[in-house]
């Protein structure tokens, strides 16, 4: 089955904005991206039902955009001073995270128009990297402030708790287990993966932490992005720097580590997995290339490349 990609970049003499593939599940092959929505700050991308949310800069302001499937665009909210680093969709409204600005912000889409719900203010240079959903609450990982705010969406988002990690440890980004009594998250500046344990209390105990790279390689390396299988038996982390791709076996309790390979490429700074887990596409910035590798789905082992495909500066992928 073929499905659309599309590819956030930073800019740079060669990229602008939003590029756009097919990708096919069963053979693991992807079409050369092409130019679909040209715009500064076009890093990330995501989908909102049939749109597409992107980031956005025009006229010295930041924010997103909400286009459709032809690159035209319905509605755009440039409120912030630099783009953000994350956006996603959820029980109908987006969120933002933003590192520079140490931002949320929540908005709803009414009649294809963005409208600005929430501006949670965490502190600048927060260094917000994602926001993840656990019932009614949000976990927002801050980088620099080395913990995860956790707000209470029932609340008017009230502050509710923070997990608290080692300074210098640079929380970045998470994922829940499909029965959500487990989390994992991993640190940009530390290279480490943390695993907790929802509580009868309803906190969360860290139960084991690894390394994802060697010590004296933590200079150079910097962990960024965290999948886990649509079996709930394996996790996939990407490492710049060091350039690699880590799998983590999660079926039988604790992550333990089964492989890590080189991601093919310079600078994996986001990778996803196909819907029916037999593939993982990575975009590898500073080397220019999309590349689909295929997935043993018994054994979570990364097998082969399978497809190899040129874009510029890629930082942000979607696939729908």
């Amino acid at each position: 089955m073929d499905y659309t990609g599309y590819i956030g970049t930073y800019d740079s003499p060669k990229s602008s904005g939003i590029y756009r593939f097919i990708f096919n599940d069963r053979t693991g092959s992807i079409s050369p991206p092409g130019s679909f929505y040209k715009t500064d700050g076009g890093k990330c991308v995501a989908f909102a039902g049939k749109n597409l949310i992107v980031t956005r800069e025009h006229n010295n302001k930041a924010g997103i955009a909400l286009i459709d499937e032809q690159a035209n665009v319905l509605s755009e909210s440039l409120l912030e001073k630099k783009t953000p680093c994350f956006i996603t969709f959820h029980n109908n409204m987006i969120y933002t995270a933003n590192y520079h600005d140490g931002t949320v912000l929540l908005y709803k889409i009414d009649n294809y128009k963005l409208q600005l719900i929430k501006h949670l203010s965490i502190g600048a240079n927060a260094g917000c990297h994602q926001v993840l959903f656990w019932h009614n609450l949000i976990f927002v990982p801050c980088l620099n402030l080395d913990c995860i705010n956790i707000y209470d969406t029932a609340k008017d988002f009230t502050l509710k708790g923070k997990i608290p990690f080692a300074k210098g440890t640079g929380p970045r980004h998470g994922v829940f287990s499909n029965d959500e009594k487990r989390f994992y998250l991993v640190s940009e500046l530390s290279n480490e993966l943390f695993y907790f344990e929802l509580q009868p209390d309803n906190s969360w105990k860290l139960k084991k932490q690894l390394s994802i790279v060697a010590k004296s390689a933590t200079v150079d390396s910097a962990t960024a992005a965290i999948r886990i299988s649509i079996n709930n038996h394996f996790l996939y982390t990407s490492t710049r720097g060091s350039n690699l791709l880590t799998v983590f076996s999660i079926s039988d309790g604790p992550p333990t580590c089964i492989q890590q390979i080189s991601s093919a490429g310079d600078h994996p700074r986001d990778f996803l997995l196909s819907s029916n887990g037999d593939y993982l596409l990575v975009v590898n910035r500073s080397s220019n290339e999309l590349i689909s590798m295929h997935i043993n789905r018994s054994t979570g082992l990364i097998e082969n490349i399978v497809a190899r495909r040129p874009v510029f500066e890629g930082v942000g992928i979607a696939l729908k």
